[in-house]
């Protein structure tokens, strides 16, 4: 198995994507910490998890709070005694919010930001120490196409996660000679929640767009790929972010 005996924590796990990577990554040997704002749906993930024959946590947090993030590492810490992987995966659109810029208000900047980029910052910053220390480690980002090329209707949104695309960048450059490792892998238009809860009229837009495969895509197809960079197959990858969206991103004219 290509995770055996390591601890992952996996935030936004309790649905979607976040869900499908917890699960994969047990059946590949790991230790789970499920992290997210629903304990409740945390906690039928990590029963998912034990059921494959895993150990798993499941923590409530609130990825946009420093104070519940380092609360919930203290707790993953304490339960597992290491963090050999930490998914980034916490983050979302304003939903039913989401609108075009020049209709946009602060308070939403505020909401999008902070549970997508300021998250990637507070839990990186949280477990990077104990990463160095150990000279070992793997922090894996969910970005988006959308932080590559732009998407109407989610100017906040493509902001936060161009900004998680630089910071696996800078970050990969820091911590590189100490044998930590960061990548970000950015999702095209998968089947989820939140692909579920976007506005109709953007979401229609999203369905003019299905990928050249001939089709949306699947939790677990990203979950195959944060799986593949958390092991020791991708140990000679560090800084880059990977696309996976059956080639969405090749219809976009330049």
């Amino acid at each position: 198995m290509k995770l055996a005996r390591k601890v992952a924590l996996v935030t936004g796990s309790a649905s979607g994507i976040g869900r499908a990577i917890a699960l994969e990554m047990a059946k590949e040997g790991a230790s789970i910490a499920i992290a997210d704002l629903n304990l409740d749906g945390a906690g039928k993930v990590a029963e998912e998890v034990k059921a494959l024959g895993r150990e798993s946590l499941a923590v409530r947090v609130d990825v946009s709070k420093s104070a519940d993030v380092n609360d919930m590492v203290k707790t993953v810490l304490e339960r597992f005694g290491r963090v050999d992987i930490l998914v980034n995966n916490a983050g979302g659109s304003a939903r039913q919010r989401a609108t075009l810029f020049h209709k946009s208000t602060e308070e939403v900047w505020d909401y999008v930001l902070g549970i997508n980029l300021k998250g990637v910052l507070n839990c990186s910053r949280a477990v990077i120490n104990h990463m160095i220390e150990r000279k070992k480690g793997v922090i894996l980002n969910t970005a988006s196409v959308a932080g590559m090329v732009g998407s109407v209707g989610r100017a906040d949104y493509s902001a936060a996660k161009g900004g998680i695309i630089a910071f696996t960048k800078s970050l990969a450059k820091e911590v590189a000679e100490y044998g930590v490792r960061v990548a970000a892998v950015s999702p095209g238009v998968i089947e989820t929640p939140m692909f579920n809860s976007i506005p109709r009229a953007h979401l229609q837009e999203l369905l003019k767009n299905v990928a050249p495969v001939g089709r949306h895509g699947k939790p677990e197809d990203i979950a195959h790929m944060m799986t593949f960079l958390a092991s020791d197959d991708a140990a000679f990858i560090t800084g880059h972010n990977f696309v996976v969206d059956g080639g969405v991103i090749l219809k976009v004219a330049v």
